[in-house]
Parts: C-alpha cells; structure tokens; sequence
C-alpha cells in the first residue's frame, strides 16, 4: 500500500510541476539560443584578434594568462 501511496504521491508532484511550468511558460522571456553571443564563445574567440577583444571586454593580459595555461 505504501508504494501505491508514493507512487500517486510522485504523480501528482509531477503533474503540479507541469501544470505549474505550462503556466509559467505562457509568461516566459524568450531568451536568444545559447551561444548566439560570440563573446560567449570563450578566449580561442576572445584573443583571435584586437577586435574581438575590445568587443568582449578582453584585455591583451587576458589573452597572454590564457595562452600561459595551455603550456
């Protein structure tokens, strides 16, 4: 019986997280894709030229400490 109880008990809690992220979604910030920012991209974008560093806040030091750890 117990099991009955805690598998009903589980299948409310996710029904009520559903219900509750369907709600929320209706209301949901759309967001851009994960990674549609460059600077995003990390140092091999940051340090590729002066461009991209001045674009993403990257500093010439920055650049060198990263290239410091890959040896």
């Amino acid at each position: 019986m117990f099991r009955l109880n805690a598998i009903s008990a589980l299948f409310a809690v996710v029904l009520f997280s559903a219900i509750n992220l369907a709600e929320a979604s209706s209301h949901a910030v759309v967001l851009p894709p994960l990674g549609a920012d460059p600077c995003t991209w990390g140092p091999s974008f940051w340090c590729e030229n002066e461009e991209n560093m001045k674009r993403c806040g990257v500093t010439k030091e920055d650049c060198e400490r990263y290239a410091e750890d890959l040896l």
